[in-house]
C-alpha cells in the first residue's frame, strides 16, 4: 500500500489522487475515471471526475458522507494488486471523522493504446 497525495477540487468535483515520486506518462479515460500510467505501465495517478456520484455508487454511502469526508480528507492511501488480468485497486480515503475503501478493478493493460501510439 502506498501513501498517495490528493486534491479535490469542490466546485468541479473533481479528486485527483497521485503518486508523488512518479511520473505519468499515459492516461486512460474510462468515463468519469481517468487513470495515470507510467512508462512501466504502473498505476501512479487516478481522477475521479463527479466524485461524489462515482464514490457513491461504489462505497454505497450517502452523498452528504462523502462531500463532508472529501471536503475534510486528510490522507489518502492506495493498494495495487493485479489478479486474472485484473487490476484491482482499493483507495482508502481517510478524513477526520470518516473512512470509505472503495475498490475498482478492471482489466490490465498489457498492450500499448494505439490512440497514445500516435500522441
Amino acid at each position: 500500500m502506498q501513501k498517495y497525495n490528493f486534491s479535490y477540487d469542490k466546485e468541479q468535483d473533481d479528486l485527483f489522487l497521485y503518486n508523488p515520486r512518479s511520473k505519468s506518462k499515459g492516461s486512460v479515460e474510462m468515463g468519469k475515471l481517468i487513470l495515470d500510467f507510467d512508462s512501466k505501465k504502473n498505476l501512479v495517478g487516478i481522477q475521479l471526475m463527479n466524485a461524489v456520484q462515482l464514490l457513491e455508487n461504489l462505497a454505497g454511502i450517502t452523498k452528504d458522507t462523502i462531500k463532508k469526508l472529501l471536503t475534510d480528507l486528510k490522507e489518502c492511501k492506495v493498494d495495487i494488486k493485479t489478479k486474472n488480468n485484473l487490476l484491482i485497486v482499493k483507495i482508502f480515503l481517510i478524513g477526520h471523522d470518516s473512512e470509505i475503501s472503495p475498490v475498482l478493478s478492471m482489466p490490465l493493460l498489457t498492450e500499448t493504446s494505439p490512440a497514445l501510439a500516435y500522441a
